[in-house]
């Protein structure tokens, strides 16, 4: 099931809450579509480095390649490594960490005609706090990426880790979040005035309000909204291509979770909201499952064991259900691990798991 995922689409996106070990499945699957003969990349904006620390990359240099190692902004070639450990793979791995203030940098120099404006946007105070805080923005960005090294047309396959987020669609939502920002009243208040009237008015309001917070404050926000609102057209047809790309055939969606008593809620509320946005929904991933732990014969003598029982009996019920829903749309069911992952080889060993599953798993 996961092969034939892999096969059929050009990106797959993994989305689910953050902590459920999304970043991990989003490299292992990588490396199952390279096992499969594609070239392959992995795209992640988690702050927080965990796909870095999955693949082994937290050290500063690379002793077998004699480079610099780090995941960044620019894709990153893994493939040695990967064929260091199975020489047979026919397809290559490569892996993305992309800084979201240079990717909105680089954006907004592709929407503007107008270099001298870009740049002055650029420097203003209010631009680094925007690319960072403004709802939608790492999303966005993330989604505008993926679009761009999509059309490079130098990937068979292309796995987004979508950014962590306390809510699984959050990510879903983004593009038309932020886009809201170019329609709002205040930025076209603050850079088109309806007259001359509204002009004077908006005058003596801005010269208390630099009494109250600098001489240089309302200058710079000035100068950020018409920046802002110059590139709302280029900024408007790029979110149209890259919905498009989200809704065609080419694109499916998985979600990563563990199993919770509420497992089914949450499946049911993320496959009705992607299809709600058009978009293709394509299965779950289980992570960490315990239903494979080995068990005593005599749990009863030992209260530990009693509780990982009630504990399985309880996950049990939830695949069940789960299962008579979804049938084959169940993609995997990967057990809990003994340790962290840390290597390709872990990760390898986690695509492995995911391909020899049965559809009765």
């Amino acid at each position: 099931m996961i092969n034939d995922l892999l096969k059929s689409k050009k990106v797959v996106i993994v989305c689910g809450t953050g902590g459920v070990g999304k970043t991990t499945l989003s490299a292992a699957l990588a490396i199952q579509g390279a096992r499969l003969g594609k070239n392959t990349l992995v795209i992640t904006m988690d702050p927080a480095k965990r796909l870095a620390t999955s693949l082994g990359l937290d050290a500063a240099s690379d002793s077998a390649q004699g480079e610099s190692a780090l995941l960044g902004d620019e894709p990153l070639d893994l493939t040695d490594r990967l064929k260091a450990i199975d020489p047979t793979i026919p397809g290559s791995l490569h892996a993305i960490m992309p800084d979201t203030r240079s990717s909105f940098e680089r954006f907004f120099k592709t929407l503007s005609p107008h270099p001298e404006k870009v740049d002055r946007l650029i420097q203003s105070p209010l631009f680094e706090s925007f690319a960072k805080e403004f709802s939608g923005t790492n999303e966005y960005m993330a989604m505008k990426r993926l679009y761009l090294l999509n059309e490079s047309g130098r990937y068979d396959l292309i796995i987004l880790d979508t950014p962590p987020s306390r809510n699984t669609l959050g990510f879903l939502d983004a593009p038309k979040i932020l886009s809201r920002l170019f329609e709002e009243k205040l930025i076209q208040w603050l850079v088109i005035p309806a007259n001359k009237i509204l002009a004077v008015g908006m005058r003596k309001v801005m010269g208390l309000l630099e009494k109250l917070t600098g001489s240089n404050f309302m200058t710079e926000l000035m100068s950020f909204a018409q920046s802002l609102f110059e590139v709302r057209f280029a900024f408007t047809e790029n979110l149209k291509r890259v919905i498009a790309l989200l809704e065609s055939k080419d694109v499916g969606f998985v979600l990563a979770m563990n199993l919770t008593p509420d497992s089914w809620a949450e499946i049911e509320h993320f496959v009705e909201s992607v299809r709600l946005h058009r978009f293709r929904f394509e299965g779950v991933l289980i992570n960490r499952s315990i239903g494979d732990l080995a068990m005593s014969k005599n749990p009863e003598n030992d209260p530990g064991l009693d509780l990982i029982q009630k504990l399985q009996d309880r996950e049990k019920s939830s695949m069940d259900q789960i299962r008579s829903k979804l049938g084959d749309q169940v993609l995997a069911r990967l057990p809990e691990l003994a340790r962290d992952v840390h290597s390709i080889g872990d990760l390898m060993r986690i695509s492995v798991a995911m391909q020899g599953q049965s559809k009765t798993n």
